[in-house]
């Protein structure tokens, strides 16, 4: 084909300056969405009694608190700082629905501005801090502590006599008496914790209203469980994509093959290894023992991703260890797909071959069942986290979830794997076969792509309230982000569809050509790994 061919007249991509402008655009989307704050849960503050800002003429012995969701009181739980700034625990906390809390002080609150601080939990653990303040105008109480009257009452009997009525009198008067007896026969002891107690009041004052109230939202263990959910989910999305792209799409030489299942075998280690940070840092944010944070929903859905990583890496190292690759017997049948990685074979040829190696591919036995095993119990964890257990019907969310995690990983770890094995020939100078390639897994991408939307946008429905949350919240901002990626993956397919494909059907030897599918694959697996980041970065958000 002469060089005036159409398809030549494609504008050439500088291959690295447009995969580093993509990764800069995602980063910049990133930074602006994240910009103002961390993300809100669904389960948050909604209403106080007294609100924010509220004068007060009596007394304040009730405070009622109300959240949008399920909430549990964790550590401090809930505390006020009284005007004198004095730390005050209520005496009482009572719920019917874990929504609205009653709490109790004893004594009630007075004497000008207070300050009411909690500290509780969503229903998948995600940490919800906050505080206000009300000014009380009701004095605080001015009377005399009365301690100091039994002492003085004490201490002017005139005789002797009453000397036998002291050994008599403390049983029958109240407890201060009996405490200044204490202080008299002990004055060594108190020295010295008088002294250390002296210190630490010192390096430690009471805080100030304004620092009452700026509460710290990085709860401990928070940032742990978000950088093992991130580690977790790459894992999880390519991981299982990758499995799925070997089993079904990948034919080439037996290196070639043995290390394709090698990476699944080691991304099922980052799964694990992903899991246990995710475990402990949920356990410190449950204030959980690393023992006993199994038995909550969000610690026995990291024990499945534990288990389910060690058989995704135990079950394929046994079979590929026994040889289980075996050649190709037919040729997977010819479709279109919106998958940038995904090309028509319209005018098939045999792939030239410039060396003798065998073309195998692996095939799975009664072997892999710890793999395969594991994969169900990796799609049945997400049942026990995340939107399922705190939106929507749980049964048809979790299997709707299920559908969404499995598609999703195969179309991320597909493309991802894809990418890999076209750079990893073009770079050792082995026949391509491109084509052959994408043609196989063409099939599994469409329908891959197409339960990815469904399953998302019921998702989406049974987690939103209101079509406000999505502009109104940094919530509903990182939603719109992970969904405008998604897009721009399947705009990248789009362009492969319309463009890439008249060219590559004229001539799909070009290595023009070949470099731009390169491009474009390689160009939609960073837009899809960014989606998984955001993916757990939106559910370690969400209630």
């Amino acid at each position: 084909m002469s060089a005036s061919t159409p398809h030549l007249d494609l504008p050439r991509p500088a291959s690295h300056r447009r995969i580093s402008a993509i990764a800069a655009v995602l980063l910049a989307l990133g930074v602006s969405v994240v910009g103002p704050g961390i993300a809100r849960a669904h389960t948050g503050f909604e209403s106080s009694t007294p609100s924010a800002g509220a004068a007060i003429d009596e007394p304040v012995e009730l405070v009622t608190i109300v959240f949008t969701g399920e909430a549990t009181p964790v550590g401090d739980e809930f505390v006020a700082l009284t005007a004198d700034g004095v730390l005050q625990e209520p005496a009482v906390v009572e719920t019917l629905d874990n929504k609205l809390f009653s709490i109790r002080f004893d004594p009630p609150l007075t004497g000008g501005q207070v300050g009411i601080r909690w500290n509780v939990q969503a229903a998948d653990a995600h940490p919800i801090d906050g505080a206000f303040s009300f000014t009380v105008n009701a004095p605080a109480a001015t009377t005399v502590p009365p301690t100091t009257a039994p002492v003085t009452a004490v201490e002017p009997a005139p005789t002797s006599a009453p000397v036998a009525q002291a050994e008599e009198v403390p049983p029958a008067t109240d407890d201060s008496a009996a405490v200044v007896v204490s202080d008299e026969a002990e004055p060594p002891a108190a020295a010295e914790p008088t002294a250390e107690t002296a210190g630490a009041a010192a390096a430690a004052p009471a805080p100030s209203l304004d620092e009452f109230l700026a509460v710290d939202n990085s709860a401990s263990g928070e940032t742990t469980a978000t950088v093992g959910r991130l580690v977790g989910f790459l894992g999880v999305a390519i991981g299982l994509g990758a499995l799925a792209f070997v089993a079904t799409a990948l034919r080439g030489r037996r290196d070639e093959v043995r290390q394709a299942v090698s990476a699944v075998r080691v991304l099922g280690i980052v799964i694990v290894v992903g899991a246990v940070i995710e475990y402990v840092g949920v356990s410190r944010l449950g204030d959980q023992s690393l023992v006993s944070n199994w038995s909550t929903a969000q610690g026995f859905a990291t024990i499945l991703r534990i288990v389910g990583g060690v058989g995704l890496a135990v079950g394929l190292a046994g079979t590929i260890s026994r040889g289980r690759i075996q050649n190709p017997t037919r040729r997977a049948p010819i479709a279109r797909s919106l998958s940038a990685a995904v090309v028509e074979d319209v005018a098939p040829r045999q792939a030239k071959r410039a060396d003798s190696a065998p073309i195998v591919r692996w095939a799975p036995d009664a072997r892999s069942w710890p793999a395969f095993g594991g994969t169900l119990m990796i799609l049945a964890s997400f049942w026990f986290d995340g939107h399922t257990v705190s939106k929507g019907f749980r049964p048809l969310h979790a299997l709707v979830n299920s559908i969404h995690v499995a598609a999703g990983a195969v179309w991320v770890g597909g493309v991802v794997m894809m990418a890999a094995v076209i750079w990893g020939r073009y770079r050792s100078g082995r026949p391509m076969r491109v084509v052959e390639l994408v043609v196989r897994f063409s099939r599994v991408a469409t329908v891959a792509l197409a339960s990815v939307v469904a399953a998302g946008g019921m998702m989406a429905f049974f987690v939103l309230d209101s079509f406000g949350e999505l502009t109104g919240t940094t919530w509903g901002k990182i939603l719109l982000l992970k969904t405008a990626a998604v897009g721009l993956a399947m705009i990248g397919g789009a362009y492969n569809h319309f463009r890439l494909l008249p060219a590559l059907e004229s001539d799909p030897e070009s290595p023009e050509l070949l470099a731009e599918l390169r491009s474009t694959v390689t160009a939609e697996a960073i837009m899809l790994v960014f989606v998984v980041c955001v993916t757990a970065w939106l559910v370690a958000a969400a209630a």
